[in-house]
This record gives structure tokens, C-alpha cells and sequence, in this order.
């Protein structure tokens, strides 16, 4: 089967996997693509929107002009008391790339303070010094601590 071409007839999908990961955000398509390093896995990766094929997509600026249209879930918040009353768009992404695709390509880290909280809170290995190593195999930063950063 050919990963870059989707399947959209049911019929055409193979009726056994190892994996299944629902959503193809940042998140799932890392996970898919660790699981599918190993060639004994049959790994299927589900995602309900299109492909990531608009070209707002690329376009850091036009990333408002995605709110409501195929690539969008098109969430909103409950009424919220401090703002009169009103609800709120919350766009969350609805393609490959998940919200990432409709976030103007902004990347950012938790605070340590947050993995140190979950790790306190119980979560065994979700300590900031813990997550750190994968943080920086994800990266490519040039002219940065490499302490920190992936170089």
C-alpha cells in the first residue's frame, strides 16, 4: 500500500493492523510514522478532513481565512460569562497536519513548570527533563544552546 495516496473506498482497506491511530495532528502523524519505522507493523492512520493541500496552509498570514471551511472542525466555546455572554470560535484543525495546519506554523514548547507539574502529579516520565531529548530530536535550530535545542 502506498503511503502517500489516501484510501477513501473502505473496501480497498486491509482488514488488520497492528495500530490504529486516530487523527493525523502533529501528534498522530509522529506516532504513525515512529510505529512505522518498524517493517514487521501494519500501522493505520485515520484522519476525517482532506488532504493539506490549500495554500493558505503555507501562508502564515492567511491562517484566519482556514476558520470555518473543510479544514476547520469549526468549534465553539461555551457562552463565557467574562465576554458578555458570548461563545467563541475555537478553530481546531480538520486535515493531515491536524490544527498545526491551520495554526499560522507556530511551534511552541510547554513550560517546564507544566511537564514538572504532570510528573508531580504522578505521570512517571512526563518531567521536563524527560520529554527534553524528544523536544530536540524534533528540532533543527541553528545558533541556539544545543542544551536545549536540536542542532
Amino acid at each position: 500500500m502506498d503511503l502517500v495516496q489516501p484510501i477513501h473506498d473502505p473496501a480497498q482497506v486491509p482488514d488488520r493492523y497492528d495500530y490504529v491511530v486516530v487523527g493525523a495532528g502533529s501528534a498522530g502523524c509522529v506516532l504513525a510514522a515512529r510505529l512505522s519505522q518498524d517493517p514487521a507493523v501494519r500501522v493505520l492512520l485515520l484522519e476525517s478532513g482532506p488532504a493539506d493541500t490549500r495554500p493558505e496552509i503555507a501562508i502564515p498570514p492567511a491562517w484566519p481565512t482556514l476558520w470555518g471551511t473543510d479544514v476547520d472542525h469549526a468549534y465553539q466555546t461555551v457562552a463565557q460569562r467574562g465576554t458578555a455572554g458570548l461563545a467563541h470560535p475555537f478553530p481546531r484543525g480538520r486535515t493531515l497536519g491536524g490544527s498545526s495546519s491551520i495554526n499560522a506554523m507556530i511551534y511552541l514548547r510547554g513550560h517546564r513548570n507544566d511537564f514538572d507539574g504532570w510528573a508531580a502529579a504522578g505521570c512517571t516520565g512526563w518531567d521536563y527533563d524527560s520529554v527534553l531529548p524528544y523536544f530536540k530530536r524534533m528540532e533543527t535550530v541553528s545558533g541556539r544552546d544545543p542544551r536545549y535545542r536540536g542542532v
